[in-house]
């Protein structure tokens, strides 16, 4: 129960709709103003000589707010998101599509495409280009210091001829790049080849002789656009544009792992983007800011095949988010003083002013942050469940927690579904498998019989089991040469990637959570019958879990 300053009679009491912030980034600015916690990832991210630049986490980690804040402190970032960028132009373009399907590798474009846009994007910022007189003093300027440098000219040239208008839309240079290109590849193969339809039906019905000849005239054509003029321009950014130590500039990519545009392009794109922040790295005081998913990044990477791909080369480049307790619990009370405080006390208030000691005999905190998976946008939502059922009141209570729970719990799995759609679209309905049961259990309790009866009463709900490693797997328990051990070590080996459940291999083991892992899956032979099983407390509530005694 808390108290004010002057008085101590009066009592602090919730009311409806009070909230210690959003879950997603983009709608908590006020929150993230006042009680952002630098747990020292920031200082990478504003360090243009460190490689870290794709921030990696799992969905709630924070990357959004740590871009946000990039902004807040530092005034020299662009912040860009692919809805603005019309990126789905491109996936809808028939000629692209054409060659896309027809087998041309389009990647060089899809790579020169975000740096021309970044290039353009930085040099705006930079010298204020806003209309064409700002241009017009721009050229100028780059003409006089550039001069009788026949290499850097050539970078006014590509200015010239690919950046006259920097003062339109990021969306509107997209497309006229796109045009451009499109004229390219079309003009590579008309009248070469007759009757050819420009779509992803007209590249089907290509014969392979023709399919073949498209191949070789499209790579010529792409190989074309890699303009020269360009790699000059980074020798420009880096010698004469950008080489003040003491002005950095940044731009930043957000929401990547949003819907906007297909999957097969948005992929390309992406892997392109992730190539075109490498070639960046040679401009000292620039740096491009990702912020990825850990499952879009793995899905990116291996989406195709390419010769001499080596992943390693990339994870330099890294900034994995983790956060550990403490951190969490700073993080909590900072937003609920600020809840607090904004209409009550100047004080400080901590967690255990508002909330009970504790839950069925286990510290508050500890019950509440054991149904987290160690993420600030968990414990928010657990806080802000608890909330939702305290109007009026000037505490929070441990039936009041356990009632909020409930939800908690199924918000939680949804969003853990969602989290995971790219690799497992099932796994909302799959999750059912472990219904009813202990929250430990040896691997040997999931016997055959078990598993087939858990699967048909979920069968009905999934529409597509070959879209799923998951469910493909559990069909092949109906097929005459199954092995019912291996689907079984497959299925938890999978379902413990997602992290809804953790496991013990041996009686000496601790339990293994991937979510604080390294690798983040276990090998086919870390599954043994006599490993244990543990479902993650988040989802206990949700599968009606019964506790161990």
């Amino acid at each position: 129960m808390v108290k004010t300053e002057s008085s101590g009679a009066s009592q602090f009491s919730f009311r409806k709709h009070d909230t210690v912030g959003s879950a997603a980034a983009e709608e908590d600015s006020q929150f993230l103003s006042d009680c952002f916690l630098d747990t020292g990832d920031l200082q990478f991210l504003r360090d243009c000589s460190d490689p870290k630049r794709i921030v990696v986490g799992r969905t709630g980690t924070g990357k959004s707010a740590l871009i946000y804040e990039l902004g807040r402190c530092h005034p020299n970032v662009v912040h860009l998101s692919p809805h603005d960028l019309s990126l789905n132009f491109i996936a809808t373009n028939k000629v692209i599509a054409f060659f896309e399907e027809a087998g041309v590798n389009l990647a060089p474009f899809y790579v020169l495409l975000w740096k021309h846009l970044l290039v353009v994007e930085l040099l705006k910022k930079k010298f204020h280009i806003v209309n064409e007189g700002a241009h017009s003093e721009f050229m100028k300027r780059m003409k006089a210091f550039l001069y009788k440098d026949r290499y850097k000219e050539q970078a006014v040239e590509y200015l010239e001829q690919w950046g006259k208008k920097f003062w339109l839309t990021t969306e509107q240079r997209i497309h006229e790049l796109t045009d451009r290109v499109e004229e390219n590849l079309k003009g590579a193969v008309d009248g070469k080849l007759a009757g050819i339809t420009f779509s992803t039906d007209g590249a089907r019905k290509l014969s392979l002789e023709q399919r073949q000849e498209v191949v070789e005239h499209g790579l010529d054509a792409v190989s074309k656009v890699q303009i020269r003029e360009l790699e000059n321009m980074f020798i420009v950014l880096e010698d004469n544009v950008f080489n003040d130590p003491q002005e950095h500039y940044y731009v930043a990519i957000d929401m990547l792992d949003e819907d906007w545009a297909d999957d097969r392009i948005r992929f390309k794109l992406i892997r392109a983007l992730i190539d075109a922040v490498r070639r960046f790295k040679s401009i000292p005081n620039v740096k491009i800011i990702l912020a990825l998913r850990q499952d879009l990044l793995d899905k990116v990477l291996n989406f195709e095949i390419v010769p001499g791909f080596q992943e390693e080369k990339y994870k330099s480049l890294y900034l994995d988010l983790k956060w550990n307790q403490k951190d969490l619990v700073t993080l909590i009370e900072r937003r609920i003083n600020r809840l607090i405080q904004r209409r009550y006390t100047k004080g400080d208030i901590s967690f255990a002013d508002v909330f009970t000691k504790h839950v069925d005999g286990v510290l508050t905190l500890d019950y509440m942050l054991e149904r987290t998976f160690n993420r600030p946008r968990d414990i928010i939502v657990f806080v802000n469940e608890c909330l939702e059922l305290c109007d009026g009141r000037t505490d929070i209570s441990s039936s009041i927690i356990k009632q909020a729970e409930e939800r908690y719990s199924q918000e939680r799995l949804k969003s853990l579904a969602n989290e995971w759609n790219l690799i497992w679209p099932n796994l909302i309905h799959t999750a059912q498998v472990f219904r009813g049961f202990r929250d430990h259990f040896g691997v040997n309790e999931i016997t055959e019989e078990v598993l087939q009866e858990r699967y048909i009463d979920i069968v009905s709900e999934i529409t597509d089991a070959n879209s799923d490693p998951i469910t493909r797997s559990l069909e092949g328990l109906y097929a005459s040469d199954g092995n019912f051990g291996s689907v079984r070590s497959f299925v938890l080996r999978e379902f413990y990637a997602t992290g809804l459940i953790g496991i013990k291999v041996g009686p000496t083991d601790s339990i293994s959570w991937a979510r604080l892992t390294a690798r983040g899956r276990l090998g086919p032979g870390e599954v043994r019958g006599s490993s244990i099983v543990y479902v993650h407390p988040m989802f206990h509530r949700v599968l009606g879990i019964k506790y161990s005694h």
